[in-house]
């Protein structure tokens, strides 16, 4: 850095007489540093123009930018000025919170002391001394019995020099004193004589207007709080405790009605039904989340907290336009979605698919109009919980569900049923009562609302216009729209490739997430519930070493909590899908294939649970791309590796098994890329310690299911015959002694490893309901009595009830306060990116910053009006009056961006040092006096016009390199006032100058800026006179200006560009893509159970199709004897795609074989074309019968004369694949019973059939 010495320059001129008032000690005096600084990433540049009012010809003149210039008679007892309209609104504000019990009592002149009150613009907090600042306070205070006529003014009156000498400056500052007009706030002037707001120019706040529904404090608006203020206070605390217990319960309720709901559906309506319901009724979520979801919660929710705080309507008319403006979007959708269903509905479906189109095209016509209602509950949900009204947001979802579980029963006990292959229109009575019913129960709980609504005094009229504060997140808004877009379009693939292989598929592929979703939300969701708000802190905070912590233990708990459940799911899937769905109309194949799709994906919680860790850090810093690009990875994995599984599996019917795997690797991708960026920021993720802890919890869930899976497997050698009696109920019975076995094994192990995260995890588990005695009282190292930052996540849990998609949540409406600043972030959306902290005030931090696309220097003040009584537009108007006065004592070239959590005032950069700097260098006392005057006149000139710099802090102050002191950080805020500028201006003198303060100008303690300014200029012309020329210069030494690229590691440290980002997005996926496929060739060569969705015939063999089978027919060798086949009437039903009928044989005393028994019977399949057969798979539920499988090319075989042998299989309960070894071709395939399961009959409920068409 570079030492400047500045020379000084003196004019003869005569010190004025001051009257000395008591000295400023806190000007010196550091705040503390708010926990949060105030900003986002999202700007608005304020314009500065202000409309003028009417002007009248005789008696008023209109100042600058609207301010009217209106004197008043002096008041009898002098009391200190107050800035009209702001210091009035936060005091009527405070009030109304009861928040001014907590700010200083001053007792000005005459008054009295028992009204407390802010240090705002009209308070003198130091009393007011000198028969002058008395008069000139008098003469400027408005009189408080309404607004006089404005009166014309001189204007050069507020222009006076400030160096006048003798009575002429006695004559100036009077002068000046009879003209300063008072300081009016440009949303309070309406008129000349006054508006609907108010006269213009009266001093007395407003009455404090309690909010609705908010009882009045004892003792007025402006009393000190009471008993009963303090019992309110209680009383709310208390009422945060029991709507989160309440919340709780409403969550656990909602996600098992939820539960029984999607098993109903699949029950009654049949797998391949239900897909072309579920695909309709999946639609008005999608559009609802693209049209007003994501941003309602990320962007609207935030500004409305704001707008409740600000307003003096306390947010009323920002709800009414918002209310307004979004019907009038929903209804536009929802009437273009309804008119466009076929449209949408054909986006979802392949029309050459398996699924019903007219089905889900007719489902679509009535379901649809959701799209509304959904909208409206969102709205009101967000309404009412900026409120802290929860309960009917987390009551409503269940009601919902009660009214489609009724739909749903009455459909079943209706005549008739939808068939998977019929047309239909929307006037079939099942698609009618499905359709209404279901739209029903969203209305419901839309309608739910509007009684809270209307307790908590929301006023819903219409009301038109867009908030301003709502036009500050272009970039955020893009971004989040993108994000749904990205994840909508990956759910749009999976359900054309589901539905184009296997009518059953997508609700199988929505049971399994489902099913993974109940772990999760019971285990996974407490875990976020007492980790996410300490991890969201200290991540908003910047504390990288905290965030680490955090992490780690997030990660090590979510391992011990979820490996355990992954090995469980994936040993016991088959068991658990047909026990849980294998009911009515959802035939036991369909279940089989869900478990298997269960135990295929499981390994999805892990990455799944780490995503949203790693997106909770990234939403905290509010860094709106990041998640972008995650998302943008999981779902191009997902899209990858969802149009291979067509090619690879061993049947269609396969094919949603691997769709689902190609979910999980999706959230591969997405913790593998969040880690690369968390590793940037944050350094090392402590990966050691979690993975020592992950082998514990693997080796435990290993030995847990072998003991389990050998328990199974001896209860069914000893009582299989009695468990199968019981059918799916008895597969639930077995699983459930399985998972008690599991428990205890695992639990056994993982104690013996003494990991601290497992007593963690018991203590967690005190927040399932049910488990709270039986676990420790306290989470270590969790953070006890934080039940309000716990209730906001389980809020937000819970408005997510149950859901059948992927589609992560986007950035939390939970982050209302943004992230704390820290050098090297960027800030503005991107426009500026800081450099270096220089200090701050409560609400507002300084900061050097610089414009990333121009290279230009910067001086940023923060404010955050979400911590403090500070109202933005108050700020913006202030500091750009101020900037209106181009004086050279102020930093140049000021604009302000406004955003969601306050504003931010931008100015040219101060090059030069802080005031702290050149002080501790030592100053000469005539360089120091000089150094300050334009700073003092700065301040004269501002008050002139009713106007303050705010000096409330020495960090405002910077010395340029040419020896000036400048106000380098303008912001004016709430509790500015002149006696605070002149404390300021005083106590720099104080800093620069080493003497006792009765030798300084005006004592160190100036009651007047134009006197101050003569004083100062005074003392340097005796100073300069009194030393040698080069003792008159200022030391200034340059700060270098910091590097941020120099900075690595923590959240202000150089990160990935977007573009190294995007690469890294692609290497990811690529990696993980990479892994799939050899994984899939690994198991293609290694893996031939039957059970698998992956065979070396399927891998890799793109032919392999369902192949048409025309006829069906019991079939024995001749010769055979008349009446003594098995029941051939019913052999057509085997290929009649309905799993609930079968053929079975007769019941036989002896096994085939026996003495007097046939050798078999079998069914003989016609194939449609001479084909090569790959697969047969054969469905039944009744297990324990052999097959023998043969391939006939004669047109009309009697004998086995010309069979083939091409398989043989024990048929399980389900489905049994028997895979074929045999490359002939044949056009006849013959399914041989050879064993039955006595002494029950050998039953088959259905037959597929496939390979490829021979060529030629």
């Amino acid at each position: 850095m570079g030492s400047i010495r500045c020379k000084t320059s003196v004019i003869p001129h005569r010190k004025p007489q001051v009257d000395p008032v008591r000295p400023p000690e806190w000007f010196n005096v550091s705040p503390s540093d708010p926990t949060h600084s105030a900003d986002r990433n999202a700007q608005q540049r304020i314009q500065s123009h202000q409309q003028q009012p009417p002007s009248s010809s005789s008696s008023a003149q209109t100042g600058q930018r609207g301010r009217i210039v209106q004197p008043t008679p002096p008041a009898p007892v002098p009391e200190p000025r107050r800035r009209t309209t702001r210091s009035a609104r936060q005091a009527s504000r405070a009030a109304q919170h009861g928040q001014l019990a907590n700010s200083p009592i001053v007792a000005p002149s005459g008054g009295s002391a028992a009204s407390p009150s802010r240090h705002t613009a009209g308070t003198d907090a130091r009393g007011v001394g000198g028969a002058e600042r008395q008069r000139a306070s008098a003469l400027r205070r408005p009189a408080t019995g309404g607004a006089s006529p404005p009166t014309t003014v001189n204007s050069s009156a507020v222009n006076e020099p400030a160096h006048s000498a003798g009575g002429v400056a006695e004559s100036a500052r009077a002068n000046r004193a009879a003209a300063a007009p008072t300081r009016v706030s440009p949303r309070a002037v309406v008129g000349a004589a006054g508006g609907a707001r108010g006269g213009v120019g009266t001093a007395t706040p407003p009455p404090s207007r309690p909010r609705k529904g908010t009882p009045a404090r004892p003792g007025g608006p402006n009393g000190p709080r009471g008993s009963a203020a303090e019992a309110d206070e209680t009383q709310s605390d208390s009422d945060v405790v029991r709507s989160t217990g309440s919340m709780a319960i409403a969550t656990l309720i909602s996600r098992i009605t939820g539960f029984l709901r999607n098993m109903a559906i699949g029950a009654t309506m049949g797998p391949a039904v239900a897909s072309a319901f579920n695909v309709a009724n999946t639609l008005p979520n999608m559009v609802t989340e693209i049209v007003l979801g994501a941003v309602l919660t990320s962007l609207v929710i935030p500004v409305l907290v704001r707008a409740e705080k600000e307003d003096e309507d306390h947010g009323a008319a920002f709800i009414r336009r918002l209310f307004t403006l979004s019907m009038t979007l929903l209804i536009t959708v929802t009437l273009a979605s309804v008119i466009g269903a076929p449209l949408l509905v054909s986006m979802a479906l392949d029309r050459g698919g398996q699924v019903n189109v007219s089905q889900a095209t007719a489902f679509g016509f009535l379901l649809l109009p959701q799209i509304l209602f959904y909208g409206m509950f969102s709205l009101f949900m967000a309404v009412l919980n900026t409120k802290a009204i929860f309960k009917p947001g987390a009551w409503a979802p269940v009601v919902n569900n009660v009214v489609v579980l009724v739909v749903l029963a009455l459909y079943f006990i209706l005549p008739g049923q939808l068939d998977p292959k019929e047309p239909v229109n929307i006037a079939n009575p099942h698609i009618l009562l499905l359709g209404v019913g279901t739209t029903l129960g969203v209305v419901v709980q839309a309608l739910i609302m509007v009684p809270p609504l209307r307790r908590a005094g929301v006023d819903l009229r219409p009301l038109w216009g867009i908030d301003d504060r709502l036009k500050q997140f272009g970039g955020m808004a893009l971004a989040i729209i993108v994000y749904v877009g990205i994840s909508q379009f990956g759910l749009i693939i999976t359900s054309r490739v589901a539905s184009a292989n296997d009518a059953s598929a997508w609700t199988i592929y929505q049971q399994a997430w489902l099913l993974l979703q109940m772990p999760y939300g019971i285990i996974g969701v407490t875990l976020l519930t007492a980790i996410m708000p300490r991890l969201s802190r200290n991540a908003a905070a910047g504390d990288d070493q905290a965030v680490v912590h955090d992490l780690t233990v997030a990660t090590k708990l979510t391992a011990i909590a979820l490996i355990p459940v992954v090995f469980f799911l994936t040993a016991f899937g088959p068991s658990i899908g047909i026990g849980l769905f294998a009911y009515l109309n959802f035939d036991v194949a369909s279940a089989h294939i869900l478990g298997l799709t269960l135990s295929f994906s499981a390994f999805t919680l892990i990455p799944y649970a780490l995503v949203l860790l790693h997106l909770r850090v990234f939403y905290a810093r509010e860094e709106a791309w990041t998640p972008t690009f995650i998302v943008a990875g999981i779902t191009g994995t997902k899209v990858l590796l969802s149009m291979l599984a067509p090619l690879v599996a061993s049947s269609p019917q396969d094919v949603v098994i691997l769709l689902a795997a190609a979910n999980g690797f999706g959230y591969v991708a997405g913790a593998v890329i969040g880690t690369f960026l968390l590793r940037r920021t944050l350094g090392v993720l402590n990966g050691r310690s979690v993975v020592h802890t992950a082998l514990w919890a693997i080796g435990a869930s290993i030995a847990g299911v072998v003991v389990a899976y050998g328990l199974d497997m001896l209860v069914m050698l000893i009582l299989g015959g009695l468990f199968e009696n019981f059918g799916s109920v008895g597969f639930i019975i077995r699983t459930m002694l399985a998972g008690v076995v599991f428990l205890v094994v695992t639990g056994v192990v993982l104690w013996r490893s003494k990991l601290e995260e497992v007593l963690a995890f018991g203590a967690v588990l005190r927040r399932i309901p049910g488990l709270r005695r039986f676990a420790p009282a306290a989470v270590p190292g969790g953070e006890e009595g934080d039940e309000e930052a716990i209730s906001e996540t389980e809020q937000l849990l819970a408005a997510s009830d149950f859901t059948a998609t992927q589609v992560l949540p986007p950035m939390s409406a939970g982050a209302v306060r943004g992230p704390r600043l820290v050098a090297g972030a960027p800030v503005a959306d991107g426009r500026f990116r800081l450099l270096a902290d220089h200090g701050g005030v409560p609400g507002a931090r300084f900061w050097h910053a610089q414009e990333q696309a121009t290279g230009r220097q910067v001086a940023l003040v923060t404010v955050d009006t979400t911590t403090t009584e500070e109202n933005a537009e108050d700020i913006t108007a202030a500091t750009l009056e101020l900037a209106q006065l181009n004086h050279p004592g102020i930093a140049p070239n000021i604009e302000v961006l406004n955003f969601r959590t306050g504003c931010i005032v931008i100015a040219d950069w101060v090059t030069g040092s802080s005031l702290d700097a050149v002080a501790k260098a030592g100053a000469n006392p005539a360089a120091a006096t000089l150094a300050l005057r334009p700073l003092a006149e700065a301040a004269a000139r501002a008050h002139d016009r009713a106007l303050t710099l705010g000096l409330d802090h020495q960090s405002r102050i910077r010395i340029t390199s040419t020896g000036t002191a400048i106000l380098a950080f303008p912001a004016v805020l709430s509790t500015s006032s002149e006696d605070q500028d002149l404390n300021g201006l005083g106590s720099a003198l104080t800093m620069l100058i080493d003497a006792p303060a009765a030798e300084l100008p005006a004592g160190a303690q100036p009651t007047d800026a134009h006197e101050f300014a003569d004083e100062l200029y005074a003392y340097a012309r005796a100073h300069a006179q009194a030393v040698a020329e080069q003792d008159t210069q200022l030391i200034v030494r340059v700060e270098d200006v910091p590097d941020p690229e120099l900075q690595v590691g923590g959240f202000g440290g150089a990160g990935y560009s977007r573009r190294m980002t995007a690469l890294i997005a692609i290497f990811s996926v690529g990696l993980v893509v990479t892994t799939a496929v050899i994984t899939v060739f690994l198991m293609s060569v290694f893996n031939n159970n039957q059970d698998s969705p992956i065979t070396h015939n399927g891998a890799g063999n793109g032919q392999s199709i369902q192949l048409p089978v025309t006829h069906a027919e019991e079939w024995e060798p001749a010769p055979v004897v008349a009446g003594t086949e098995d029941n051939p009437e019913l052999a057509p039903l085997v290929i009649d795609n309905n799993p609930t009928t079968a053929w079975s044989t007769d019941v036989y005393l002896n096994q085939f074989g026996s003495v007097g028994t046939k050798r078999g019977v079998g069914l003989l399949l016609d194939l449609e074309q001479p084909s090569t057969v790959s697969k047969l798979q054969l469905v039944t539920d009744r297990p324990g019968s052999r097959v023998a499988i043969y391939g006939f090319n004669n047109p009309n075989p009697t004998t086995f004369d010309g069979a083939v042998p091409i398989g043989q299989a024990e048929l399980n309960r389900g489905i049994t694949d028997v895979e074929v070894q045999n490359s002939e071709s044949f056009n006849k395939v013959l399914v041989w019973v050879v064993e039955m399961p006595l002494p029950e009959a050998a039953t088959i409920n259905s037959i597929t059939v496939f390979g490829s068409p021979a060529s030629g």
